[in-house]
């Protein structure tokens, strides 16, 4: 990368390549981006110096170095060939990320089906207090800052490392931090024992004077023989664990604890249990990487978490709270709605955007029990992503699913816009709409937000 001074993003409005993008710019790469996806908001990307170009436009690709593309744009993109006709390197995001990485003396890995991006903006957090040399490469903007990079030297790289298609294979990790396993993303892994290897893989590619932190679930389920192992979870059977967890006014307090001792105090101030799991995670990997147990409380407590993740967005004309989550798999879906039930003085409402056709087909059941934990649900049609149509997996073959073998009352909705007035009409003083998913749902947040 040395030698590159102009790089071209197709695909730039996805959270991580906005975050590439940036980085980029900010050292003085001449950066371009162009976004098929519609309804994206790039100002942000524009006001760090990236060039937003038409997706057709490929006059200008013979001058770039490079061209960068998510995992979504496909082969015959015109950019892409235009890229490949003049014998222009392209990399997917995945390449990107580990060529970008060896940039650093050494790289924090931070993997799991949830908690991905919470846990890497914590240890943000932490590293920014202890005043360490890195750069944080977070999968969703963080509450004051939307770039999704923080940019502080070179010694560490701290980065989200996602699973999906193996992506996380391309790092050699100094640290990696396996937050749980659930099963995700069928669309390429055949079962939990091919997800599972592909984490076994990553832990091959850390580093053996490194270390693994991983939940004690976790642990069970991964080769780690030779390795040394951190495990963090909710009881003493775990070296990390909390002790006195007290919750109070919507928030925990507990103290971190360490191997039978106690070392520091921690109240938060992002809703949720899980969260907690979140600040033992990322104790236990700021250790590793020598910061002090006070700072690593301080900043826990400091931390006021990342944008799309059980988000306030206001009250509806009626007075019901609004809250969006990012939630889009069983296990996430279940939290959000724990969550909400701690503070919720009624009823719970969810809106629920499915997010591609395969991971509804195959999780059909799991979505159906964790989206019965709501006292009633609107059903959205599948956000497709990278996918095509199939009346299987749909949004709507969800809704029909969960009308009959739910214990929850069900509506779908054809669009945002009914989902809206569905849920306007569903929800009163005391309740809590709790919109989620992965696409564009928060559209739905933003619009019954509005009759304030």
């Amino acid at each position: 990368m040395d030698n590159v001074r102009n790089i071209h993003f197709v695909g730039v409005g996805g959270v991580s390549m906005r975050a590439l993008a940036r980085f980029c710019a900010a050292r003085g790469i001449l950066v371009s981006g162009s976004d098929d996806a519609a309804g994206l908001d790039l100002e942000d990307l524009k006001r760090s110096g990236v060039h937003i170009l038409p997706s057709d436009c490929t006059d200008f690709i013979g001058e770039c170095d490079m061209v960068v593309f998510s995992a979504a744009i496909p082969y015959f993109h015109p950019q892409l060939a235009a890229a490949r006709a003049q014998h222009i390197p392209t990399l997917e995001r995945k390449a990107f990320l580990g060529l970008l990485s060896k940039k650093f003396d050494k790289t924090v890995a931070v993997s799991g089906t949830h908690g991905k991006t919470t846990v890497t903006a914590m240890l943000c957090e932490i590293f920014s207090r202890a005043g360490m040399s890195f750069t944080g490469h977070i999968g969703g903007a963080v509450k004051g800052n939307t770039g999704g990079i923080v940019s502080c030297g070179n010694e560490w790289f701290v980065t989200e490392a996602c699973e999906y298609n193996r992506s996380f294979l391309t790092l050699s990790p100094y640290v990696t931090a396996v937050l749980n396993l659930q099963f995700d993303h069928p669309d390429c892994y055949r079962d939990m024992d091919d997800m599972v290897a592909a984490y076994d893989a990553l832990i091959a590619n850390t580093s053996k004077d490194g270390c693994i932190v991983c939940s004690a679930t976790a642990e069970r389920m991964l080769n780690l023989t030779g390795r040394r192992v951190v495990t963090f979870g909710y009881t003493r059977g775990a070296d990390i664990y909390p002790e006195e967890v007290k919750y109070s006014g919507g928030r925990y307090s507990f103290f971190l604890a360490k191997c039978g001792v106690k070392r520091a105090f921690v109240e938060m101030k992002v809703e949720g249990k899980h969260n907690i799991a979140n600040c033992l995670a990322a104790y236990a990997v700021a250790g590793e990487c020598g910061i002090s147990d006070d700072i690593c409380a301080c900043a826990l407590s400091a931390f006021g978490g990342v944008k799309g993740r059980y988000e306030h967005k206001g009250k509806t004309a009626g007075g019901a709270s609004v809250v969006y989550d990012y939630a889009h798999h069983p296990g996430e879906i279940e939290a959000a709605i724990a969550t909400a039930r701690q503070s919720c003085k009624k009823r719970v409402v969810a809106v629920f955007e499915p997010h591609t056709f395969s991971r509804t087909r195959a999780l059909m059941k799991e979505f159906i029990s964790a989206l019965s934990l709501a006292d009633e649900v609107i059903v959205l049609p599948a956000y497709k992503a990278r996918e095509e149509y199939t009346p299987s997996g749909s949004g709507y073959d969800l809704y029909r699913r969960l009308a009959v073998l739910g214990n929850t009352r069900a509506s779908y909705a054809a669009d945002y816009k009914k989902a809206a007035e569905l849920a306007l009409g569903k929800t009163s003083a005391g309740d809590i709409l709790l919109v989620m998913g992965a696409g564009t749902v928060w559209r739905v947040a933003d619009i019954v937000s509005n009759y304030i």
